[in-house]
């Protein structure tokens, strides 16, 4: 062997040595089938391999043992470096090993591994056992043989003192305390993960991680998951310093190291957002074009994206390309219009289903940090991606200090993972200290430990302010402190730390750090030199070298080198700064951002307008904020643009560009809306109305905001007061001529009677009237939208004037109007206005076929407020046609999830149905609907609803639903669709009861008679046969409930009609229950049957 010597002459002394076992697991098994030399050739063959990667690295073979190999390096000749040179001959064995333990397993299908344990440390060397063989003796060689017994297979274990004198070179994860035997104290085990390609700079403490290993374990579970093809989203969540970077840091270099065994290897894509300059999906553009490997400036970047696309054949391959190059910046943003929320979903689709297609050719792993800075549209596309997910290899990896609102609404599924970092418990972080330091005082640990309340970044940063002050110096073989520990001051917080390591700072790192700060969290070197000059600029390497600022990668694009190793870092050396001088820099970087990109400078439109703002140049940032907000809009990043524009509309009226500020106003009012924030829309809008007004009282911008106004106040719901004096007013600005305008104030004009206290039938043809002349505008100025709002004011008014079946026709006008605008908003509100009439013109399966349809749509689309609207008109239906598993199926759905307004008629529909088939989660569902916290009027009709479909007495309610507290209570009765629908089952109810209501029975006597309902003629016909115990009568009921399908309506009949011969003593009504019974069982009446049984 190579280093096989002469021994004679070496006397025993001691030596410091690193001694390296290595055992072969599975071998015994294998040598139970083997012939003996057959197994004596493989295994010479698997110890040659072994030998070769000992003496590649110098070490020398001390032995071999059976199965097991012991090598040492240190002895008997030394190198600077024998730890190292142990690992990397771990490392290498284990690579040789892999490849015969392949060999083994397709020839015997038998499996071997090989496990090494390291340990570094004082033997005695030299002629130990004989005079003529060279040998080491000493707890040494035990805690390395011991610890090589403790691994798992194709594990490398080493000891603390082995990772103290390599962790500047080699990565590893901490495995914690292990029991050895022969030791009275457990012995603290790392585990090799790998070799770094370039030396870390020698001041690095490299600490392990440390009481991560669970949360590490569910990471790797996660990333399986998704090599399958199931797209997993993990979110890791933690104080600033807890590790979520070390963390991530840490998986991302197991995966590395697969690689390098030979595993696929995934595309990592890494974006960490920032608070300064919040461009909206920067963390979904960036690694897109990272993926790419080009970027927005790039010459040909259109030419390339097509490129890509084509390679990558998505789904909708042309919708993709389109929405894309939209996405990226590289194509014009069509103008707004149609249907927002859908043109959104569409891109969004398009971005989930880019990604998907990158991992067919490997894995992806997309982690975004710090998304507690992020933009909510960049909220808004994950939480669509993770309630949408796609059959890929995508693994999502996200870290935030609070997780957004939007993402808990939509976490609770199967393929998300959330982990909480806590801190780290007293021994944890004691195991931190002692990872640096070969010796500490218990004291100076145990403060550093209670100071850092489990906050490994706190621990780490004090160790490095430690070494900072020369209290702790580097030497040979660690860390060691060089004064007396009542000396030492340990900061109280981790600001404090981190302040008192800047101070320290030479002036110009200092200065350099600052400008920094002004940056942001991730800073480029033309920048830094533009706005802080050259001098200050190449000061980074001092940051760099003091670990404050890492090299994150090569510049890419606009995405600078620089970044700082830790958030705290960042906002520490932004608050040292005087306000007077913050604000000098951020003027400076400003003008050197625009001198560097002025090209062209459209991603950077809100880091300019943040820097000039702080800068005090509030002109410059306003005009950079509105840019932004366009932008934003065009992205339909809703959040950010409301942000942008404020900011623009707030500076604008500073500096008295009144002009600038109108048209951010009414940017403001128009993101509002589509936002559904209603009233402050109107505000927005009003401030703007006040400036147009100030311009020119009767100029076109005024006339516009009067239309704009009146129409989120009425058809949107939005509060205005005085309302109808301010639609007058706007109509006479607008005066007789056809205008958009003039349209639409009429529109309001129509809706606004809907918000009278007390209105008549004269008012709503008022409003019929009204809506019509708005229509005849709309269609004569080819205003497809204005004709589609018109539509509904003339339906509405007709609805409520009783006129269904025209209102039907009105509002089946608008269907194929709103498919061709593709506006989803007026189609889904359509096609529930058409259910609506249905029930009462038409057969309840049409509407709820048209009321699924909607509902469906607004699902789609993401417009909750709206499909709550329909799922209650669907579940209504439902009821009516005695479908009441139907219609108990929506409110299980509602039931599962969040309270949302609104949805209180679906779950009052639902608790009937429920009642109807005494099924128990009636409390439930009733329960539920409380927690809306419901009107009086809502509650006594509830409760008179279940009571009548679960055959219960109701007098009680009844008495609450007449005597309703307030005037507001009491106007329960002023809609059409409720005197048709509900009047006619609360007039039954009180003849069943034994008690009657004769203005109830004339408004609802009324009501069906003009609206021409069938089923509220025969409901009132059943409550007069009733209460004039007239048999034929009721007979004849039974007859109209045969022919229009109602089968809860007609076995209740028949039920009261068998009651009403059996008290006259007529004859036998056993016939009559049975066929009554049958018809209860068939719907799942349970409750009518049972009462029938009886």
């Amino acid at each position: 062997m190579a280093t096989t010597r002469a021994a004679s002459e070496v006397v025993q002394e001691r030596r410091l040595v690193t001694v390296l076992f290595a055992d072969i697991v599975g071998f015994t098994s294998l040598a139970e089938t083997l012939d003996p030399e057959e197994l004596q050739e493989l295994m010479s063959d698997i110890f040659q391999s072994l030998v070769r990667e000992a003496e590649r690295y110098e070490g020398t073979v001390e032995k071999f043992i059976g199965d097991a190999i012991f090598v040492m390096f240190g002895a008997p000749i030394a190198h600077e470096d024998d730890p190292e040179r142990a690992l990397r001959t771990a490392l290498a064995m284990q690579k040789a090993f892999a490849q015969h333990a392949a060999v083994v397993r397709s020839r015997y299908g038998r499996d071997l591994a090989l496990r090494i344990g390291v340990h570094t440390g004082i033997v005695v060397a030299g002629h130990v056992r004989v005079p003529t063989e060279y040998g080491v003796v000493g707890d040494t060689v035990n805690v390395a043989a011991r610890l090589q017994q403790l691994a798992q297979p194709g594990e490398i274990l080493v000891t603390q003192a082995t990772f103290r004198l390599t962790n500047q070179r080699f990565s590893f994860r901490e495995v914690g305390p292990v029991e050895v035997k022969g030791k009275e104290q457990p012995v603290l085990a790392y585990a090799l993960t790998g070799e770094y390609p370039v030396a870390r700079p020698g001041v690095q403490l490299n600490t392990p991680l440390v009481g991560r290993w669970m949360e590490l374990s569910r990471l790797d579970l996660a990333y399986q998951s998704a090599m399958v093809g199931r797209n997993e989203f993990v979110a890791v969540s933690g104080e600033p310093g807890i590790g979520k970077s070390r963390l991530v840091n840490e998986f991302l270099g197991l995966l590395e190291t697969a690689r390098e065994e030979g595993g696929e290897p995934p595309l990592v894509l890494r974006w960490t957002y920032s608070g300064i300059g919040v461009r909206s999906y920067a963390g979904f553009i960036e690694t897109l074009f990272e993926a790419f490997g080009f970027d927005r400036t790039a010459a040909n970047a259109k030419e390339r994206l097509d490129q890509w696309v084509d390679v990558l054949e998505p789904p909708n391959h042309q919708i993709v390309h389109h929405e894309l190059a939209v996405f990226l910046g590289l194509k014009p943003a069509p103008p707004e219009s149609g249907d927002v929320e859908e043109v959104k979903r569409r891109r969004y689709s398009s971005i989930r289903d880019t990604y998907a297609a990158l991992t067919r050719a490997r894995p992806v792993v997309l982690v975004l940090e710090d998304l507690h800075h992020a933009d909510s549209a960049t909220i808004e596309l994950l939480g669509f991606m993770l309630a949408h997910p796609v059959r890929a290899r995508l693994l999502v990896l996200l870290t935030y200090r609070a997780l957004p609102d939007a993402l808990t609404n939509a976490a609770p599924r199967a393929n998300f993972t959330s982990l909480v970092l806590d801190p780290l418990s007293p021994e944890e972080a004691s195991r931190i200290v002692e990872s640096v330091l070969q010796w500490v005082p218990e004291g100076l640990r145990d403060v550093i430990v209670e100071r850092s309340g489990g906050n490994p970044f706190f621990i780490e940063e004090t160790l490095r302010s430690l070494i900072d002050a020369g209290t702790i110096v580097p030497e040979s073989d660690g860390w060691r402190l060089v004064r007396e520990p009542e000396q030492l001051d340990v900061p109280a917080t981790l600001h404090a730390v981190v302040a008192a390591r800047i101070d320290r700072l030479p002036p110009l790192a200092r200065e350099c750090i600052q400008y920094a700060a002004v940056i942001g969290p991730r800073f480029g070197y033309r920048v830094l030199v533009a706005a802080a000059g050259q001098e200050v600029a190449d000061a980074v390497d001092q940051l760099i070298d003091a670990e404050l600022v890492v090299v994150a990668g090569p510049a890419q694009g606009r995405i600078g080198r620089y970044r700082f190793r830790h958030a705290v870092t960042q906002e520490v050396a932004y608050q040292t700064l005087l306000v007077r001088r913050r604000t000098e820099m951020h003027r400076r970087v400003a003008e050197a951002i625009e001198q560097i990109y002025a090209k062209d400078l459209t991603d950077l439109y809100p880091t300019l307008a943040h820097h000039y703002a702080l800068g005090d140049v509030p002109g410059r940032a306003a005009e950079y904020a509105e840019r932004a907000a366009t932008v934003a809009l065009d992205n339909h990043a809703h959040g950010e643009a409301l942000r942008h524009a404020e900011q623009a509309a707030s500076l604008f009226e500073r500096e008295a560009r009144e002009d600038d500020a109108l048209r951010a106003l009414m940017l403001v009012g128009l993101v509002q809306r589509y936002r559904g924030e209603l009233d402050a829309a109107i505000v927005a809008y009003q401030r703007a109305l006040a400036i147009a007004e100030r311009i020119d009282p009767a100029g076109e911008r005024v006339r516009e905001l009067y239309g704009l106004i009146a129409e989120t106040s009425t058809r949107w719901g939005g509060t205005l007061p005085d309302l109808e004096v301010f639609i007058e007013k706007g109509l006479a600005l607008c005066g007789p001529d056809p205008t958009r305008e003039r349209a639409l104030l009429l529109a309001a004009r129509a809706f606004a009677v809907r918000r009278r206290a007390e209105v008549t039938p004269e008012d709503w043809e008022f409003a019929l009237t009204t809506a019509r002349e708005a229509l005849s505008i709309a269609e004569s100025l080819g205003a497809l939208r204005e004709v589609s709002l018109c539509l509904d004011a003339v339906g509405y008014a007709e609805r409520e004037l009783g006129r269904f079946a025209d209102a039907l026709r009105t509002h089946q006008r608008r269907v194929p109007l709103t498919r061709t605008l593709r506006d989803s908003d007026e189609l889904i509100d359509a096609l529930t206005m058409i259910s609506q009439c249905e029930l009462v013109v038409a057969s309840p399966s049409d509407a709820i076929a048209h009321a699924s349809e909607a509902s469906e749509l607004a699902r789609a689309t993401g417009k909750d407020a709206l499909r709550i609207m329909a799922v209650g008109e669907e579940a209504q239906a439902r009821l009516l046609s005695s479908d009441f598993e139907g219609a108990l199926g929506i409110g299980r759905t509602l039931m599962a999830e969040p309270p949302r307004k609104g949805a209180g008629d679906a779950l009052s529909v639902s608790v009937a149905a429920a009642a109807a088939m005494s099924d128990p989660v009636e409390q439930e569902l009733w329960d539920q609907g409380m927690r809306l916290e419901p009107p009086a009027v809502a509650v006594a009709a509830t409760h008179v609803l279940a009571a009548f479909y679960g055959m219960r007495n109701g007098e009680q309610y009844l008495a609450d639903l007449r005597e309703l507290p307030t005037d507001l209570d009491r106007r329960w009765v002023r809609h059409a669709l409720r005197r048709v629908l509900f009047l006619p089952v609360v007039v039954l109810a009180m003849s069943r009861w034994g008690t009657q209501d004769d203005r109830l029975y004339e408004l609802a006597n009324d009501a069906v008679t003009a609206s021409g309902h069938a089923r509220g003629q025969a409901l009132l016909h059943h409550a007069i046969a009733i209460r004039e115990r007239d048999a034929a009568a009721l007979d004849g009921a039974v007859a109209e409930y045969g022919k229009l399908g109602l089968a809860f309506e007609e076995a209740l009949a028949l039920y009261d009609l068998a009651i009403l011969r059996a008290r006259d003593a007529r004859e036998d009504v056993e016939p009559l229950l049975r066929r009554a019974r049958a018809m209860a069982e068939r719907i799942g009446a349970e409750a009518l049957a049972a009462s029938l049984r009886v």
